[in-house]
């Protein structure tokens, strides 16, 4: 994951950047990184989920922000849920608490929630546990015109 996360941001000719710190898995240890290397940015949150025909869905929102089904539902058509971490290990090699907010195959569906873009720096896991980057909120856009994934844009006012 980590490779296709680099690979897009260096063809989307995004600057970053990039720390390296001991494993970030809870909160608490993502504001003592985000301290320690002084980052401006808002810390990512990244949702694989499922629905029941199967089809996986990565929601990418911030920090704090809860899965509202009823809106999700209402956006995809489809109740969907989040993954177990065997499901998203085996699809993703992502690491659980690492989901990275891009870089998946072009059969899985980017959900954007719009609050991202409120902020000016957006801080995001490349799948392993040991690496932040952070790049410009406005450069997702840059991303999203070059992955193949179908994408949608979640508005939740909650």
């Amino acid at each position: 994951m980590y490779n296709q996360v680099i690979q897009l941001l260096d063809q989307a000719n995004i600057s970053y950047q990039q720390y390296k710190h001991e494993p970030n898995l809870d909160y608490v240890t993502d504001r003592e990184i985000r301290k320690r290397f002084n980052l401006e940015g808002v810390p990512s949150k990244s949702l694989f989920l499922k629905d029941k025909t199967g089809h996986n869905y990565v929601l990418v929102t911030i920090e704090g922000e809860k899965l509202d089904s009823k809106s999700m539902k209402e956006l995809i058509g489809k109740r969907v849920s989040i993954c177990s971490a065997e499901e998203l290990i085996e699809k993703t090699s992502c690491v659980p608490g690492c989901v990275a907010p891009f870089g998946y195959q072009d059969e899985i569906t980017l959900i954007i929630d719009k609050k991202i873009y409120n902020y000016n720096k957006f801080l995001l896991s490349p799948g392993v546990p040991e690496l932040t980057i952070e790049i410009h909120t406005e450069d997702i856009n840059k991303i999203l015109n070059i992955v193949k994934n179908n994408i949608l844009i979640y508005e939740n006012n909650q």
